[in-house]
């Protein structure tokens, strides 16, 4: 991630997913200017290694928890949220604006979705959510012009709801003009901008937005 600017009310979650590189995560820590830092139970492992200081330890530490964070919020083990779902709440209710996830993606794909769907819960509470792992960012799209960062070389699309009405791509390699996008066709995936910025339009419909390497 390019370093993001200090107006930003950061939190930074990093997840216990299993991954075998983890050192995205201190590029992505580093890119922000002193975020909350929150680690569901596991991940409190991956920011030890990383010298990662732990603000917030949150979970029910049947992934190892430990003892190095300033603060810990013990869960049960049977409850009914995730214990990324609770940082992500948490993050929130501490005044987070912005809450980029890590550690998120790696391992079990039923959790992968969920954190996926979670950014649309932070942004219902108007807070932007991002997910990032070694290869990907992801985000949930917005109308108008976006910039991609210059360590990813494509962006996709995927529709959340079943159908996009009215997408519009400008200044990107392959171009759409007022499309109807499906939620079971790949049009959108694999798009790539030669300037490093492009207009995407979408009348109607919710989508993610993915910028891979």
């Amino acid at each position: 991630m390019e370093r993001v600017g200090k107006q930003m009310n950061w939190g930074f979650v990093i997840a216990a997913s299993p991954e075998e590189e983890i050192g995205y995560i201190r590029s992505a820590y580093d890119a922000l200017s002193s975020p909350l830092v929150l680690c569901a139970d596991g991940g409190l492992q991956k920011a030890e290694k990383l010298g990662i200081p732990c603000d917030i330890l949150i979970g029910d530490m049947d992934s190892g928890g430990g003892d190095g964070a300033k603060d810990v919020m013990r869960l049960p083990m049977e409850k009914d949220f995730t214990d990324t779902q609770s940082c992500l709440e948490e993050a929130v209710r501490r005044g987070c604006s912005h809450v980029l996830i890590t550690g998120a993606t790696g391992g079990r794909l039923d959790h992968l979705l969920c954190n996926l769907h979670l950014l649309e819960a932070l942004e219902k509470k108007g807070v932007h959510g991002l997910i990032a792992d070694r290869d990907n960012l992801v985000q949930l799209l917005e109308s108008g012009p976006v910039q991609v960062p210059a360590c990813y070389r494509y962006f996709s699309i995927l529709p959340i709801d079943e159908q996009l009405r009215g997408v519009t791509i400008e200044g990107a390699k392959y171009l759409l003009q007022d499309a109807m996008v499906q939620r079971d066709d790949s049009l959108t995936v694999s798009n790539e901008a030669p300037s490093g910025e492009v207009t995407i339009q979408v009348k109607e419909g919710r989508a993610f937005l993915i910028f891979s390497r």
